[in-house]
């Protein structure tokens, strides 16, 4: 079966293709012991002594892998907010916080006209992007701008 596999390489995935009676253990052999694996969205680690079927990871599903067991995130609009998320939340589920009542407290109507980018990027991030995909080398948190959507587009 095919995996997304997220990590802190960068924004995309990679597409794995392993085995459904292999232990999840096998996505972090080569990253050491303190490695984890966490199912899209999800915040506890997946075990890593149990196979694929057994930890309900099934063909195309995502899956993050890494050291970060939290992630401090950092969003900046009039002011700052922070709050740690696991690492394989997205970015829609970031930006559902960054926006809402916690945050920013847009309306729906200023949500819709806002995004989440990485400072000084020149583009704003997927919503399926993993937020422990982001995070700052040699740390487990990352900052991010609230920023108007037009200022991607045109």
């Amino acid at each position: 079966m095919d995996l997304f596999v997220h990590d802190r390489t960068g924004e995309d995935p990679q597409i794995l293709e392993v085995d459904a009676t292999a232990v999840v253990r096998t996505l972090v052999a080569e990253d050491g012991s303190d490695a984890a694996v966490w199912v899209e969205e999800f915040d506890e680690e997946v075990d890593l002594d149990i196979n694929f079927e057994q930890a309900g990871i099934g063909h195309r599903h995502h899956v993050h892998r890494g050291h970060c067991r939290h992630v401090e995130v950092m969003v900046r609009f009039n002011r700052t907010f922070e709050r740690a998320f696991g690492p394989a939340a997205t970015i829609k589920r970031v930006y559902a916080w960054a926006s809402g009542p916690n945050g920013a407290n847009l309306s729906p109507e200023q949500a819709a006209r806002h995004v989440l980018a990485i400072p000084g990027a020149d583009h704003f991030l997927d919503s399926g992007v993993h937020i422990g995909s982001l995070v700052t080398p040699g740390t487990c948190s990352v900052t991010l701008d609230l920023l108007p959507r037009e200022r991607f587009e045109g």
